[in-house]
């Protein structure tokens, strides 16, 4: 489109009404992005930090492990697949699909919460000196997080 007919589409008052919303659309689509963004990666950051805390719990209470921390690092966050209803318009043989998330209690309906992969688990734990103990915090690490043993780190913690 050439600049004089884009001037003489905008001289139209209600052309520009149209465009003026529609950047105003975008602007606010772009800012409310950027929210949701930020919301999701604490919302990550406290799973990560729930899941350690549970796993320090249960693996304090195997016999001989004492005193336990663990660091759990991920691939990526996590991905959550909302559910969305469609509303496809017919309009001069051009089609269009609004898009919109449901909502239940003011949040969007959560179909699938897809988690990350393991890249690995650090474990310090005041037992872990003898093999036995190892063992042990490997297995159930293992089994816990669905994670190889060579990508689980155990050491001795200082007294």
């Amino acid at each position: 489109m050439d600049k004089d007919k884009l001037i003489k589409l905008l001289k139209n008052k209600n052309n520009l009404i149209i465009c003026l919303i529609l950047i105003i659309g975008i602007v606010l689509m772009v800012v409310g992005g950027k929210d949701n963004k930020e919301e999701n990666i604490e919302t990550t950051k406290t799973e990560v930090v729930t899941d350690e805390r549970r796993l320090e719990d249960i693996l304090s209470q195997i016999d001989g492990v004492g005193e336990v921390s663990v660091m759990i690092t991920y691939y990526s966050s996590s991905e959550k697949d909302l559910a969305y209803e469609t509303k496809t318009s017919s309009r001069n043989l051009e089609e269009s699909e609004d898009k919109k998330a449901v909502m239940t209690d003011g949040e969007p309906m959560v179909l699938k919460e897809v988690y990350p992969d393991v890249k690995g688990v650090i474990v310090t734990a005041q037992g872990a000196g003898g093999t036995d103990v190892k063992a042990a915090i490997s297995e159930a690490v293992s089994a816990t997080l669905d994670v190889p043993v060579h990508k689980i780190c155990i050491f001795k913690k200082e007294e």
